[in-house]
């Protein structure tokens, strides 16, 4: 049996509340235009793709989960920062404000299942839009502090591991 599976038998034998998004976390857009952007900016500035830009002017210092809010990226761009950041209007922001839930476990959980959860809930026109209800609603399992610990050291690790055998691979 392993940590994780002792773990989980100890302090939640009878599985874990969900808890929608909301009650978890304050979610807002940020105020910023791209074309804010500046070439080597003193803040790293989140748009909607996976590439971060940089501003010499900052909205938020926080710990967050930042997400694209339309275009090609909703439910497929996550970044995790912890300090100063700009955000783009259509860029969501999660910035938990219960101790119940670890951001990075978060993370971890948004990455694999909030892709699935907004083509389900999500607005089309010309492009696919991530609204704020939908985000509220999310919900967010939410297990004992020890469990998720060691769910993010798990999933770290293998993230690791998978980018050193992938940089490996690349190299041959």
């Amino acid at each position: 049996m392993s940590k994780l599976d002792e773990l989980i038998a100890e302090l939640c034998p009878d599985g874990v509340e969900y808890l929608p998004l909301v009650e978890l976390a304050d979610i807002g857009t940020g105020s910023s235009n791209t074309n804010e952007e500046v070439e080597n900016g003193k803040y790293p500035f989140f748009v909607r793709s996976q590439e971060v830009r940089t501003k010499n002017d900052y909205e938020f210092d926080e710990e967050a989960i930042i997400t694209a809010g339309d275009g090609v990226g909703v439910g497929k761009v996550f970044h995790y920062i912890n300090g100063k950041y700009a955000l783009h209007q259509r860029a969501y922001r999660i910035h938990f404000t219960s101790n119940k839930i670890m951001p990075m476990f978060f993370l971890h959980y948004m990455k694999s299942t909030f892709y699935q959860y907004i083509m389900k809930a999500a607005v089309n026109s010309s492009v696919t839009s991530l609204r704020r209800p939908m985000l509220n609603k999310y919900p967010v399992p939410v297990p004992p502090l020890l469990v998720q610990c060691e769910i993010v050291r798990i999933l770290d690790n293998f993230t690791e591991l998978t980018a050193e055998l992938t940089a490996e691979l690349t190299a041959e």
